[in-house]
């Protein structure tokens, strides 16, 4: 049995939440990154890192928390909390059906890396019902992806490769629930270092995943969240997830019926992400 520690003091543990909060309103927290002494980033590793996976299921929590770039008054920036460990968030890109920004390790990071992390679904019941568009389209890498997902990414996509183009640092794609879906995607037309899900639905068929079968891409999965067993897999659909799947143990934690949300959702929850990591590290 192998045991990975997040931290060098052995003592960091986020509490899991059952609230409705968490479920619902992920960007409302202001405990982003409270571990202020973190082992560094490994920008090179091309294996299941336990670290990189922690510094990522933040970022997958931090991105749903708004502030000036999408003009909401809010008393801290994502770049507030940012700042305390070394990154910056160079771009934010919006659009009606998609968030996700360019963030950065500063100078003073001995391992350089950058991250483009989409965030998951929010706002309007427009965006949902794209969710639900379960057909199977042609995607231009090849096989067939989730056609709600596919038009999602096009909206956005232009405007991130351009960006890319200019980052010379390690690249590295994340998200949570449908911002996971969005970072495999993009990680078909834009090859990064590696991709980690937290949280994320099937994206594609078994020829899509080809097309990707040579970037690590991990998806991360809590035994309880009911997302990701969407699109249903069987006879009738063809939906399977791209990469290698990294599954938490079962950890049963009492709640209060219908005051707090129910472990299919609350297992869903990006904090409950976070909460959960050192769990699947014992295995």
């Amino acid at each position: 049995m192998t045991r990975y520690c997040i931290n060098e003091r052995q003592s960091f543990r986020m509490a899991f939440d059952h609230s409705w909060k968490a479920v619902l309103n992920p960007g409302s927290y202001d405990n982003f990154f409270i571990d202020r002494n973190p082992l560094p980033f490994v920008a090179d590793s091309e294996v299941f890192n336990p670290v990189n996976a922690w510094w990522l299921s933040e970022l997958s929590r931090l991105i749903y928390h708004q502030d000036h770039t999408e003009g909401v008054a809010s008393s801290r920036s994502r770049n507030d909390f940012l700042d305390g460990v070394g990154l910056i968030e160079r771009k934010f890109f919006v659009t009606p059906t998609i968030q996700c920004a360019l963030v950065e390790s500063k100078k003073t990071v001995k391992e350089p890396f950058s991250v483009i992390v989409f965030r998951g679904t929010t706002g309007h019941l427009a965006n949902w019902r794209i969710n639900l568009d379960f057909t199977l389209s042609p995607w231009p890498a090849g096989g067939s992806v989730h056609r709600g997902f596919k038009s999602i990414l096009k909206t956005c996509w232009e405007p991130i490769d351009d960006a890319l183009q200019k980052v010379a640092k390690p690249l590295f794609f994340t998200g949570h629930s449908l911002g996971g879906a969005l970072a495999v995607l993009a990680a078909s037309l834009r090859s990064p270092m590696g991709v980690y899900t937290f949280g994320a639905p099937r994206c594609g068929n078994a020829a899509f995943a080809r097309t990707v079968s040579h970037i690590p891409i991990f998806n991360v999965i809590n035994p309880n969240d009911i997302v990701t067993e969407l699109p249903p897999s069987g006879r009738r659909s063809r939906f399977i997830h791209a990469g290698t799947i990294i599954k938490n143990e079962n950890r049963p934690i009492s709640y209060r019926v219908f005051s707090q949300a129910p472990a299919f959702l609350a297992d869903h929850a990006p904090l409950n992400y976070t909460a959960q990591l050192p769990v699947a590290f014992d295995n």
